[in-house]
Order: C-alpha cells, then sequence, then structure tokens
C-alpha cells in the first residue's frame, strides 16, 4: 500500500449559486429594470479533514448536510471558494455516474465518451469495452441508442463505466442505490474486493450498516459542517 498517498483538507469553504433566489432576481431584472445580485449559498463550512492509507471512511448525516459536497471537492468538481484542498495519489469519483452520456449514441459509443469524460480515453482498448459490457449484462443490447435503455440498463452502464481502473482513492456516492437486485449484489462483491487494494476510500451511504460492514471511520456532517469524526460505533450511534 502506497504510503504517500493522502487527502488534506484546511479550513475549506464551497459555496453555490441559489438558484431559487437567481431566477428571482432575474424576474426582477426583466420586469422591475433591478440590478441582478448574486446569490450564494454556503455550502460546506470551515472544513477540516484528513486521510491516510488504511482508512475506510464513511460520511453520514442527512439530505442536503453536504456528504456529497464534500466528495466532490475532494475530487476537484467543486472549487473550494477559501482554506486549501490537496492529495497525493490516483483520484477515482464514483459520483454522478452517467453524466456525460448522450441519449442518441449507441451504448457502445457511450463507452467511449465516458472514458473521455472521466479523463480515461488513453485506458480504451476494446478488451476494456468487452470487460464494460460483459459486467453491464449488455451484450445483447449495446450497440442501440441509450434513449432506449432501461433506467436500470442505463445504470448498470454507467456503473460498469467506473469500475475498471485501480486508483489509490476511491470516493463512492451512493453507488448501489439503484438497480435490480442481482446486480446491486455482483456490484458490492466487485468494489469489496477492490478495496482490499484501494489506499483510501471514502463512501457516502444513507445504510448504517453498509457503512458499518465497511468502514473503520465515520464523519458526520450536518448543515454543511463536519460534527463529528472517529469510530463507527461512536459516531453512528450519535447520529441514530
Amino acid at each position: 500500500m502506497t504510503k504517500d498517498v493522502f487527502i488534506k483538507l484546511q479550513d475549506v469553504y464551497v459555496e453555490s449559486v441559489d438558484v431559487t433566489k437567481r431566477a428571482s432576481s432575474i424576474r426582477n431584472l426583466i420586469f422591475a429594470k433591478e440590478s441582478l445580485k448574486s446569490t450564494f449559498l454556503p455550502i460546506l463550512n470551515n472544513i477540516n479533514f484528513s486521510a491516510k492509507p488504511g482508512d475506510r471512511i464513511g460520511i453520514i448525516g442527512r439530505n442536503g448536510c453536504g456528504k456529497s459536497s464534500l466528495l466532490k471537492t475532494i475530487a476537484g468538481i467543486y472549487p473550494a471558494k477559501s482554506g486549501s484542498v490537496s492529495l497525493q495519489g490516483s483520484l477515482v469519483p464514483l459520483i454522478e455516474m452517467g453524466v456525460g452520456f448522450d441519449s442518441e449514441l449507441s451504448g457502445r459509443h457511450n463507452i467511449q465518451l465516458a472514458l473521455c469524460y472521466s479523463g480515461r480515453m488513453d485506458q480504451y482498448s476494446k478488451e476494456l469495452e468487452e470487460q464494460i459490457i460483459d459486467f453491464a449484462e449488455l451484450a445483447e443490447k449495446i450497440d442501440m441508442p441509450l434513449k432506449n435503455f432501461s433506467s436500470g440498463m442505463v445504470t448498470r452502464l454507467a456503473f460498469s463505466c467506473s469500475i475498471f481502473n485501480d486508483p489509490d482513492i476511491l470516493l463512492l456516492d451512493e453507488v448501489f442505490a439503484t438497480g435490480d437486485a442481482s446486480f446491486v449484489k455482483k456490484s458490492q462483491d466487485f468494489m469489496l474486493k477492490k478495496l482490499e487494494n484501494t489506499a483510501i476510500t471514502i463512501i457516502v451511504n444513507h445504510s448504517i450498516d453498509a457503512i458499518k460492514s465497511i468502514c473503520n471511520r465515520c464523519v458526520l456532517m450536518d448543515n454543511g459542517y463536519i460534527i463529528a469524526d472517529g469510530s463507527v460505533d461512536e459516531v453512528t450511534k450519535q447520529y441514530i
């Protein structure tokens, strides 16, 4: 396991546009000729967080508390307005899988699109393509346009496009929340094996049982703040 892999966030503050107030401001600008004001909301506040090799960290909290935003900040999807975010090691975020898919293209072409979108086009090969198709169980339908796929088929394809790599850091955001039961079970078994060779894993999951079975550390968030960080038993008990 690589010793120099790490994640460190210091005094991180992240904000987002309040789309409701933004829409109201636009209406005012059009109809009342008022100046357009920027409307921002804090989504992460004073975040101090670090992870080292061997950490299997579960992030829990109510909906809207900042769990997914924290993963996106670590992944570089959300920029920090202030503070610092630093990490070392290769990172794969399984967040909002399927972003970048084109419904008019075939499933096969969307595999290439997904790899390109995630910066992994250099990894493309026919062998990898077949691995993805086989795992997604889409061999007979992979050349259909994506718009003809069921939501479950799209989920299987998106997940399968994401998993065939060996990162030092793995970020998982509710990746087992959808899909048919047999595929969910297969995916869980696959990911558990993958975690054995991943230096740092951070998981957002609403299932306390899943957190307890996978993680050795737990973070509780509320209203954009980290309010507890410690053993899984202690932090889940506080949350419950």
